[in-house]
């Protein structure tokens, strides 16, 4: 089982499965329609509501 964790093949697999996760996380939040959304969410903070 430490030769598994130990082997540089598995340090390449987990820096390619990062990259990939990374890339994947920046897709979903350019994705098209999606800026209304974290407009909204950004302006959360600025609200004057009365429910505190």
């Amino acid at each position: 089982m430490e030769e598994l964790i130990t082997s540089a093949s598995w340090g390449t697999f987990s820096l390619i499965f990062f990259f990939v996760f990374f890339c994947g996380v920046v897709l979903w939040v350019m994705r098209p329609g999606s800026s209304e959304h974290y407009d909204d969410a950004g302006n959360i903070p600025l609200r004057e509501d009365d429910h505190v």
